[in-house]
């Protein structure tokens, strides 16, 4: 057997935050921004590996309750009406269904229409973080990112130009394991 590791399930608790969930959202706000026709589920993540890999994505703001005497609660609410301006939460449960070690597990997010990337917010277990500015052609690190627009000199890309999130897992996702990733956009 190889020295590899594994990862393992992960279990996010944001109650550990002070933070619990809830369904539902403000009856004032407008329905969510609607991706152009013929784009699955809002830019439904693509998951690959070297075996079956399962993926679902939770979408959700974080709501701030005021609550007697100046104390304030936040909650997770499913984000079904979201505003201009409004940050948005995403959570991709990525699993092996198998009963061996994935290995070489890439998730590729395309950011749904109308969202903006906040900038430093995509995290995952032992993951490799790119980003697209061009569609999904080409990735790289945040850092090293350009966007070449045509007959122009390359620019750094900023964060508005991100069209995608691609994690790369360092090490092989262990047979039932879940990797939890995750970022934060905004409504523009």
């Amino acid at each position: 057997m190889s020295n590899r590791s594994f990862i393992p399930v992960i279990v996010a608790s944001l109650t550990l935050l002070g933070v619990e969930r809830a369904t539902g959202a403000s009856p004032e706000a407008a329905p969510a921004a609607s991706p152009p026709s013929g784009t699955p589920e809002q830019g439904a993540p693509i998951a690959t590996g070297t075996g079956p890999l399962v993926t679902s994505t939770i979408v959700e703001l974080l709501e701030t309750v005021q609550e007697g005497e100046g104390r304030e609660r936040r909650r997770f609410v499913a984000a079904d009406r979201v505003r201009a301006g409004d940050e948005v939460y995403y959570t991709i449960r990525v699993q092996n269904p198998g009963r061996t070690p994935v290995r070489n597990v890439v998730v590729t997010k395309r950011l749904p229409f109308g969202m903006h990337y906040v900038r430093g917010s995509a995290v995952g277990p032992g993951a490799e973080i790119q980003f697209s500015a061009d569609g999904g052609d080409a990735f790289a690190a945040a850092a090293e990112l350009e966007v070449h627009a045509g007959g122009q000199s390359p620019r750094h890309a900023t964060v508005e130009d991100y069209t995608h999130v691609r994690w790369r897992l360092r090490a092989p996702l262990a047979p039932g394991a879940t990797a939890l990733l995750r970022f934060r956009a905004t409504l523009s």
